[in-house]
C-alpha cells in the first residue's frame, strides 16, 4: 500500500492532496500468482501508473519506483520529468535523486532552470545529494539566482557537498534567510574561514542568524568557540549575550560572572576582564591554525602561538614603546621578535586585537615590512608623495585578490588610512577591503564617508551595503542628507540591506526629492524594511514620464519581490521596450512562478512571454495562462 509513501521513506504524503487514490490502489494491489510472476504483474502497473491521466496516480507511482520497485530506469521516467503537472515533475526529480539511474545528472542540470519554483527546488535539493562537478557548477551559478529561496536550497545543498568557500561566500547576501542556511552550516567549519564568518555572521542584521550561529558552533572545542562566544558578549542584541553567556559559562565557569543586564561600560570593562582571563586560563587559538586543509600558504600557516610566546612578544612590545630605553634595547628587542618566525604574525595579531595594544611603529617599519609585501606597501602608503601612495593602494588591491590582508595589516590600513585625503588613494582601499567586513574596515568606511570627494562617500557606503548590520543606520541616516545624489541613494541602498530599521522618518523624506533616482532608492530601501510607504511610493513611480526611471522602477519591483506589484508590471510591459524587458525579468520573482517550456518555447519573441503574463496575471494565476495545475 502506497498511501503517504515518500521518497525517503517517511509517513507523509510527497505533496500536500497527492493521497493515492482508489485508482491507483488497484492499480499496485497484489494478486494471487507466484513472486516472479507478480514481479512482472507489478512492473506493468507501475508502467500504467506513469501513464495514467492523474497527476495523484503518476506521482505515489514515482514514490514506489523511488523505493526500489520497477527496472532500473524506465523511459516514462524521463517523460515524467517534463510533465505539464509541476508536482509530477518535482516527484520525478526527487525519486531520479534517489535511485542515481544513468544520466540523472543531466536530468537534474537541466531542471534547474524550470519555471516553476517546486520543481527547481526540488532540483537543486537533489544536485546536492547526487553531486559531482557539474552539479557544483551549477549550485555555484544559483547562488546568485534572484530568489532567495533558491539561493537557499542552493547553499543547504552545496553543504550538504561539502562545498565550503561557496557556501560562506553566501555570508553577504542581502537575504537574511539566505545567511541563516550559512549559520546552519558553521557546525561542520572549524577552521579559520569558518571561524571568520561565524564573527561576521554574528553582527548581521537579523538575530536569527546571530542565535543560530551560537547554536552552530555549540560543539566546537573550547579554544575555538571561546574567542567567538566571548565576541557575541559584546553584542547590542540582549538575546544574543543572554544566549553566548549561557552557553560559554557551561564550557567556562568564570563567563557566568558577566553582567548580561548591566549598563554598557559596565559589561565592556567586565568583557575585558574575561578577555584577559580567557587568555591565561585557556588561550586563544592563532587564527593561522584554523586554516582549512589544503589552503595553508605563506609564512605563520599552521602554526600555534603558544601562551608563552604572547607573554614574551608582549615584554619585547613594551620594550620597544619605551622611548627611553637605549637603541640597543630597541635593537635587541626586534631581534627577539623576528626569531619568533612564523609565529610572530599572529602572537601581534592577538596583542593588537584581543588585548587593544597599540604596536610600535618600529615592528611595522623595520621588521613586518621587509617580511610581508602588504605591510611593505602599508609603509610606502606613508609617503609624502601622492603618486607613491596610489601605487601602494593599487598594490594592495594587488593582492587582496590573491588572498586577504589579514586582521593585522588591515588593522594598520585602518590607522594609516585616516589621514589620507587623496580619493584615488581611497578608492583602491576601498577595492582592497571589498570583501572583508571585519571591524577595521567598517571603521574605514565610517571614515570615507566623511570624506571631501563625492566619489569616496559613495564607496563607503557600497562598502556597508555589501556587510550590513544595524550598527551602520546612524551613519548611514546622516549619509542620507548628503549634497550629492548619488552618495543618499547609495546610503538607502545599503539601509534597505538591513531588512529592519527603527527610524524610517529620514528615507521617508527624500520621497518628496526633486531626484526621482533618489526616490526610487528611498522607496526600494523603504519596501525592503516593511514599511509601507515604500511600495506605495514605487507604484507611484512606475507612472513617471522619465523612461530610465520607470525601467529603475520596474527592476526594484522585482528587487523587494511584493506579489501586489504584478499587474503594475504587466502594465509596464506595453511601455518601451527596455522598460518591458525589465518587466519580464521582474515579474517571476514577483509572481512566483513562471512559464512553462510547453508554453513559451525557448526561442519565442516578446510578444509571447508578454501574452503569457497578462493572460496569468489578469487571471490571478498560472492557471489561467495555460492550464498548469
Amino acid at each position: 500500500m502506497l498511501i503517504g509513501l515518500g521518497i525517503g521513506g517517511c509517513s507523509q504524503p510527497l505533496f500536500p492532496g497527492h493521497e493515492l487514490s482508489t485508482s491507483a490502489l488497484a492499480m499496485f494491489a497484489p494478486g494471487p500468482s507466484s513472486s516472479g510472476q507478480q514481479e512482472r504483474i507489478g512492473n506493468a502497473r507501475l508502467l500504467e501508473a506513469f501513464r495514467s491521466p492523474e497527476a495523484r496516480v503518476r506521482v505515489d507511482a514515482l514514490g514506489a519506483w523511488a523505493k526500489g520497485q520497477g527496472e532500473e530506469f524506465p523511459s516514462p521516467v524521463r517523460d515524467l520529468v517534463r510533465d505539464p503537472d509541476a508536482g509530477v515533475r518535482a516527484a520525478a526529480i526527487q525519486a531520479i535523486a534517489r535511485r542515481r539511474p544513468p544520466g540523472a545528472e543531466r536530468l537534474l542540470t537541466v531542471a534547474v532552470e524550470d519555471q516553476a519554483l517546486q520543481v527547481r527546488m526540488a532540483a537543486i535539493a537533489a544536485l546536492g545529494e547526487v553531486g559531482g562537478p557539474k552539479a557544483r557548477a551549477v549550485l555555484e551559478r544559483s547562488l546568485t539566482d534572484r530568489g532567495e529561496l533558491v539561493r537557499k536550497a542552493a547553499v543547504s545543498a552545496l553543504a550538504r557537498l561539502g562545498a565550503e568557500e561557496l557556501v560562506l561566500r553566501a555570508k553577504e547576501d542581502p537575504s537574511w534567510r539566505v545567511r541563516l542556511e550559512v549559520a546552519k552550516a558553521l557546525g561542520q567549519y572549524r577552521d579559520r574561514s569558518g571561524a571568520d564568518a561565524a564573527g561576521r555572521l554574528l553582527s548581521d542584521p537579523s538575530p536569527e542568524v546571530q542565535l543560530q550561529v551560537l547554536s552552530s558552533i555549540g560543539d566546537w572545542p573550547l579554544r575555538q568557540s571561546g574567542p567567538i562566544l566571548l565576541e557575541a558578549l559584546g553584542k547590542d542584541a540582549y538575546q544574543t549575550r543572554r544566549t553566548a553567556t549561557r552557553q560559554l559559562s557551561a564550557l567556562w565557569s568564570p563567563a557566568a560572572e558577566f553582567p548580561v543586564d548591566g549598563r554598557l561600560e559596565q559589561r565592556k570593562e567586565a568583557l575585558k576582564g574575561l578577555h584577559e582571563r580567557f587568555q591565561r586560563e585557556v588561550g586563544f587559538v592563532d587564527p593561522n591554525v584554523l586554516a582549512a586543509p589544503g589552503r595553508q600558504s605563506g609564512a605563520g600557516r599552521g602554526v600555534t602561538v603558544r601562551p608563552e610566546d604572547l607573554a614574551e612578544v608582549e615584554r619585547l612590545v613594551e620594550q620597544l614603546s619605551d622611548g627611553g630605553a637605549p637603541s640597543a634595547t630597541h635593537d635587541d628587542a626586534l631581534k627577539r621578535l623576528e626569531q619568533l618566525g612564523p609565529r610572530l604574525v599572529g602572537a601581534l595579531e592577538q596583542l593588537a586585537s584581543q588585548r587593544q595594544r597599540a604596536l610600535p611603529e618600529a615592528i611595522y617599519r623595520d621588521l613586518l615590512a621587509r617580511r610581508d609585501p602588504a605591510f611593505a606597501a602599508l609603509e610606502r602608503l606613508q609617503s609624502e608623495d601622492v603618486p607613491a601612495r596610489r601605487q601602494a593602494a593599487e598594490r594592495l588591491v594587488e593582492l587582496s585578490r590573491e588572498r586577504p590582508l589579514g586582521r593585522l595589516a588591515t588593522m594598520r590600513l585602518a590607522e594609516v588610512v585616516v589621514r589620507e585625503l587623496d580619493p584615488l588613494v581611497w578608492r583602491s582601499v576601498l577595492v582592497a577591503v571589498g570583501p572583508d567586513g571585519s571591524e577595521p574596515t567598517i571603521r574605514l568606511a565610517y571614515t570615507a564617508i566623511g570624506h571631501r570627494a563625492a566619489e569616496v562617500r559613495r564607496r563607503a557606503c557600497e562598502h556597508l551595503a555589501a556587510h550590513p548590520s544595524p550598527s551602520h543606520a546612524e551613519v548611514l541616516l546622516r549619509a542620507l542628507e548628503d549634497a550629492n545624489p548619488a552618495v543618499a541613494g547609495t546610503a538607502a541602498r545599503a539601509l534597505g540591506a538591513l531588512g529592519r530599521l527603527e527610524d524610517t522618518e529620514p528615507l521617508k523624506r527624500l520621497l518628496g526629492s526633486a531626484n526621482e533616482t533618489l526616490r526610487v532608492e528611498a522607496a526600494t530601501a523603504l519596501a525592503q524594511v516593511g514599511d509601507p510607504s515604500g511600495p506605495a511610493g514605487l507604484e507611484r513611480l512606475a507612472y513617471s514620464r522619465d523612461p530610465a526611471i520607470r525601467r529603475q522602477v520596474a527592476i526594484a519591483m522585482g528587487k523587494v519581490g511584493d506579489p501586489t506589484f504584478a499587474p503594475t508590471l504587466v502594465r509596464l510591459l506595453d511601455d518601451q521596450y527596455a522598460i518591458r524587458l525589465a518587466a519580464l525579468e521582474s515579474l517571476p520573482n514577483v509572481a512566483g512562478y513562471g512559464p512553462e517550456r510547453s508554453e513559451i518555447p525557448s526561442s519565442s519573441n516578446l510578444a509571447e512571454q508578454i501574452g503569457f503574463w497578462k493572460r496569468a496575471v489578469r487571471g490571478r494565476g498560472p492557471s489561467a495562462a495555460g492550464g498548469r495545475q
